[in-house]
């Protein structure tokens, strides 16, 4: 092999619709028999746990194998309690506690019932009298009663649960027949990684796409195979894959970040069949699909998102198939949710998995769509599911109801407090105190901006929403935009803190800006927030006061979402300054050039505030500790009036 790699065009680099895709994926592997069920072993009945049976299992014995007392109480012949009335109850003879029986105790001979204790009264030494006749066979248990002998106990193709063992030793059975658990072997391709557990030096990552991928086959029931992490070269990388596609069922190749998935590409065109490069699904637009050495192949793109979407669209599937019917991904956790806020595609034409971080507000599952490119794990960490938008789909309006599959148990968004609006660096010391003052809480936040914060909690889809909103006319906070229209319900206004917005500058201030008058300079470029954010309303209100015209700011209309997008911009040396907070300076290593005073507040239902989750988020916005640790890591904010009701309707 050469050390070239093709262009694009011979690589066959296309968006093919994903379900497209996965159809033509599957009948190429039927057509070369590269999709099998895995051969079958025999366990024992401990290690059958989720196991699929290769065939019906039948009961070795009775269950339960003799008669037995259902119940505790005193042995009796039914025949002699027949005549037993309230009026004339009758009495039976006693030969000490062998008459007795607890529950489970055999029946013996001659006997068919078992009267309860409770129905029982003593007349005289060694005798008692019951008043209720019974029936033969009253509360004893007959042999096979639960299951018989050669009866089915569980069918072919089932997956064994707690419950089935219990039922399968009941009946006898010590081991069972089960299909083989797939076998996955996980390559990672990489010139700069490092495993797990091994320190980086400068300039290289952990590998932690791998770990992703052996917890995801885990959790399917297949037994994934790790491989030594690969070099991004063609002979390398090759030699690599054919090894492993040799030894396992399935082979899952992450590409490395210097040649993506167009390495990989031409390695599976070179050793086996390419069946296509390319699907119409973000974040895994570039995946790879064929088959070498007679076993399916996937190549994942080398961010961390794109990987895991790229197992649960395409590696899920064909696992399923290999395990057979009684494995779906109708069986995987999933909710109805609706959208809090709008969602519009970056990129119409592709499907999309979306993250959404998720809370019941009152009766309601609420859906926060997460923002974070395909590189950023954390954001999968932080969600609490996700769900497919599909190709066709534009945009998704608030209020929307969606499918979301679960990623975290379903019992915890009941604990997820929902805040929508301005995002500050706040929050995430609150959530750091909450883990330790509220351990069974969660606090997810989005950073929507603070009107479409205000909106979300009028609308009932948050429980709190985090707003700065400057009114030009009166200059003041949040309070004028509260009392414009009338509120749904009461509300309370909660002062967060009090920080300062500025202006975002590289190091040393190189430029020596001073202030908002320096914005005009034909030697600055200028980044700006987007219309309609608090930030941005606040600077175009200072800019017409000082008599700045906004077309003579170089850059005045090119516009990001963040403080963090903006301190991206100056950091990437893009532009010179732009507007936002202390803390995205200092993030990132900026100066800062301090110009206005702004108040976060949180806009807080009346029904919630006092109510277990929000209150427990009052609490610690309330609490000492909070104020003290915020002071002393942001030494220019205000916190003077944190926790205090500034404002609260008259509804």
């Amino acid at each position: 092999m050469t050390e070239s790699l093709m262009d694009s065009s011979e690589l066959g680099l296309q968006e093919w619709p994903a379900e497209e895709a996965l159809d033509r994926f599957l009948s190429e592997l039927e057509f070369q028999k590269a999709l099998h069920r895995p051969q079958v072993e025999t366990v024992p009945l401990s290690l059958a746990l989720r196991r699929i049976t290769s065939r019906s299992v039948l009961a070795a014995m009775d269950s339960p194998h003799y008669y037995s007392a259902a119940i505790d109480g005193l042995l009796v012949r039914s025949a002699d309690t027949f005549a037993a009335t309230r009026e004339h109850p009758v009495e039976l003879s006693i030969t000490g506690s062998t008459n007795f029986v607890e529950m489970g105790s055999p029946v013996p001979d001659g006997f068919d019932a078992v009267v309860p204790l409770c129905e029982l009264e003593s007349s005289s030494p060694g005798t008692v009298s019951l008043w209720r006749p019974s029936n033969p066979w009253r509360n004893v248990r007959p042999a096979g009663e639960d299951v018989q002998q050669h009866e089915v106990v569980i069918p072919k193709d089932h997956r064994i649960s707690p419950v089935d063992i219990g039922a399968l030793a009941a009946a006898g059975v010590e081991r069972l027949e089960v299909y083989q658990q797939p076998r996955v072997a996980i390559l990672t391709l990489g010139n700069h990684l490092v495993p797990a557990g091994v320190p980086p030096q400068v300039g290289q990552m952990i590998d932690s796409n791998s770990l992703t991928l052996n917890g995801l086959v885990q959790e399917i029931g297949g037994v994934p195979l790790m491989r030594p992490i690969a070099a991004e070269r063609l002979e390398e990388a090759g030699k690599a894959i054919r090894e492993a596609a040799r030894e396992a069922d399935l082979l899952l190749v992450v590409a490395g970040a210097s040649h993506g998935t167009a390495l990989v590409s031409r390695l599976v065109s070179d050793l086996g069949e390419r069946v296509l490069h390319g699907v119409a699904l973000n974040p895994c637009q570039s995946l790879v699909l064929g088959v070498v050495e007679g076993r399916p192949v996937l190549g994942l793109p080398f961010h961390p998102v794109g990987v895991f979407a790229g197992f649960e669209a395409f590696a899920r599937p064909v696992l399923e198939q290999m395990l057979g019917p009684s494995v779906s991904q109708e069986d995987l956790p999933r909710v109805s949710a609706t959208l809090a806020v709008p969602f519009k595609r970056n990129n119409p034409g592709s499907e999309e998995f979306l993250r959404v971080r998720m809370g019941w507000v009152d009766d309601r599952l609420v859906a926060v769509p997460e923002v974070g490119g395909a590189s950023t794990l954390m954001s999968l960490v932080r969600a609490s599911g996700l769900f497919r938008v599909n190709a066709d789909v534009e945009e998704l309006p608030a209020r929307t109801n969606v499918a979301v599959r679960l990623l975290s148990p379903q019992r915890s968004l009941h604990n997820n407090i929902l805040v929508l609006g301005t995002h500050d660096i706040t929050f995430d010391l609150l959530r750091s105190i909450m883990r330790v003052t509220y351990p069974e809480l969660t606090l997810h936040t989005s950073a929507t901006g603070g009107m479409k914060g205000l909106q979300a909690v009028r609308a009932g889809l948050c429980h709190a929403a985090a707003i700065h909103l400057f009114d030009e006319a009166t200059g003041e906070y949040n309070v004028p935009f509260l009392t414009q229209a009338p509120l749904p319900e009461p509300m309370v206004l909660m002062n967060l803190c009090t920080r300062n917005l500025g202006l975002i500058v590289a190091p040393g201030n190189p430029h020596n800006i001073s202030g908002l008058g320096d914005l005009s300079r034909a030697d600055l470029r200028f980044i700006n927030r987007q219309k309609g954010s608090g930030t941005r309303v606040l600077l175009d209100y200072h800019l017409r006061k000082l008599g700045i015209d906004p077309d003579k700011i170089d850059g005045f209309p090119r516009e990001v979402k963040t403080h963090m997008a903006v301190a991206a911009a100056v950091s990437s040396q893009a532009v010179d300054c732009g507007p936002g907070i202390s803390t995205a300076a200092r993030t990132l290593r900026l100066d800062f050039v301090p110009c206005l005073e702004e108040r976060l507040d949180l806009l807080i239902p009346k029904r919630f505030y006092s109510r277990f989750p929000v209150a427990g988020l009052v609490q610690v916005v309330r609490s000492s500790r909070f104020k003290h640790e915020a002071a002393a890591q942001l030494g220019d904010y205000d916190f003077s009036q944190t926790g205090q009701i500034l404002w609260e309707s008259s509804v």
